[in-house]
Parts: C-alpha cells; structure tokens; sequence
C-alpha cells in the first residue's frame, strides 16, 4: 500500500468457522483429522470411532493422548472408552501443558501455512484448504518426531 492510504482488505462480514479433530499418529507421523461444523462430544465421539474402526482398524490397541478439554470428558464418551477398555486406552495430558502435546505444534505450523492470512469466501473453501493442508503434510517425510520418540525411550 502506499504510504498514508489505507489498503481495503475483503472480510466475510461474519465470524463464520469450522471444527477440526485430529489424531497424530506418532509410528507412521500422519495427521487424521475430521472437519466438522461443531464442536461436541457428538462430534469427537464420532472422530474416536472413526479412528478406531476405520483408521486404526488393523492396530490390537489404540493409546489416545488427549488434553483436559470438557469434550473429552462427556458421559457418552466415557461409556464408548469402557465398553472399549480393551482396544482403546486413553492418556490425559496435565492440565495447561499443551506444549507437552505434540498435535499442538502441527496445529499452528497448519493455520501457519494454510488458513492465516488467507481470505475464504466461505466455510466450502476454509475445509478444502484444511484438507489440502493436512494431504500435503502427510506426503512430506519428516524425520523429527521419530527421533524425538526414539531419544526419550532412550533416556528412559
């Protein structure tokens, strides 16, 4: 822009936005994750089971790391996680340690790269940019998670 003129930036006129529930899985370092419109206990009920019987159907055990969030917590989920006892186990991060949780990081390098700045006309194009942003994160190689693992099981 030119100096004392004012750039005129394009605003929805409404703070519209979207959910997003993701899983990173540390052995293969992919991010899965479920767009949804809110933000319930319906909803992550529905993202663990999909998890469960679709993306981790092959695994004999399923380790969630999950942070202290009331969602987490609902009766319907605590009723799917003890029906399930013996296929899913469930780790509660310590409360307001999100940088313990590595999802964190990949969260803020994906607004970083796919939703800061940008300017989408409507919620459609916010969820193909999200989509897009975790197919392109899943295809590059990274190396960094592993060796973090593979250090702490060495300290241990």
């Amino acid at each position: 822009m030119l100096r004392g003129e004012q750039v005129k930036v394009p605003s929805a006129g409404q703070n519209r936005r979207i959910c997003t529930f993701g899983a990173f899985d540390w052995t293969t370092e992919e991010l899965s994750v479920i767009v949804t419109e809110k933000k319930r206990g319906v909803e992550f009920l529905e993202f663990i089971k999909w998890l469960v019987d679709s993306v981790y159907v092959d695994y004999e055990h399923v380790y969630l790391f999950l942070d202290n969030c009331a969602i987490h917590k609902t009766k319907a989920v605590r009723e799917f996680l003890a029906d399930n006892i013996d296929r899913v186990s469930v780790i509660f991060n310590a409360v307001y340690a999100p940088n313990l949780n590595d999802i964190e990081r990949v969260w803020g390098q994906l607004k970083r790269t796919a939703i800061d700045n940008y300017y989408f006309t409507d919620i459609e194009n916010l969820k193909e940019a999200i989509i897009k942003a975790v197919g392109s994160r899943n295809k590059e190689k990274r190396k960094r998670y592993r060796l973090m693992l593979h250090n702490l099981l060495q300290a241990a």
